[in-house]
């Protein structure tokens, strides 16, 4: 059975034959799923030595977590003093600057990387524990 051309009385759009029978667009790229390593690399956990693992590297990481937060944290702020100091100025040249700090965008991107690592791994050692 073929898709119908128009909908009388809706506010339906017409939509493309292809769209409407399930079939990809030529020319559509699907975007990749990323997975994360530690997802992987820390499963659920199914006795205290790995626990007591998980626990060790929680806590080696979350000191550097919390050194990597307190330098992103840092520079943001001067970033932010520096977005007031601009706005009698010219703000193109110095937003665009302080966006694409390589520094700034690596340690964001490994502060944001460790948090999410680190949650995951705390849900699996709180899981481990609530088991009977």
């Amino acid at each position: 059975m073929d898709a119908p051309n128009s909908v009388t009385g809706s506010s339906v759009k017409m939509l493309h034959p292809e769209i409407l029978q399930g079939h990809i667009p030529a020319g559509h790229i699907p975007k990749p799923v990323v997975i994360v390593d530690y997802v992987a690399k820390y499963p659920s956990i199914h006795c205290d030595e790995e626990r007591d693992h998980y626990k060790a590297v929680f806590n080696d990481q979350y000191a550097e977590y919390k050194e990597v937060h307190t330098e992103v944290q840092a520079m943001a702020t001067k970033f932010e003093e520096m977005d007031k100091m601009m706005t009698y100025l010219s703000r193109t040249i110095f937003v665009i600057k302080y966006q694409k700090n390589k520094l700034y965008q690596i340690k964001k991107k490994r502060c944001t990387y460790l948090k999410s690592k680190l949650s995951h791994i705390k849900r699996k050692i709180s899981k481990y524990n609530r088991r009977p």
